[in-house]
């Protein structure tokens, strides 16, 4: 079970209510700059798969292109990157 209504991964981890969690990167990096004593194990794809993703539109070609259009991002990616 997940959503806003559930304590991070890190929050249920360090209170013992986990032993184990699956995460993101980020969130192991943000756990090294605020001191919190957790372990990553594991990176199988050695990076978060990120991307932008866009109807065809040929007047968008480069990033700088999508400036003033509408950019959805998930919650998810607000709490992580």
């Amino acid at each position: 079970m997940g959503g806003l209504q559930v304590p991070s991964g890190t929050q249920l981890l360090m209170g013992g209510a986990v032993d184990f969690f699956m995460s993101y990167g980020m969130d192991a990096v943000n756990a090294v700059t605020q001191n919190i004593p957790k372990v990553t194990v594991a990176a199988i794809f050695q990076k978060d798969a990120q991307c932008l993703i866009a109807h065809p539109n040929p007047a968008i070609k480069i990033l700088a292109n999508l400036k003033g259009k509408p950019i959805y991002v998930s919650a998810s990616a607000k709490i992580t990157y």
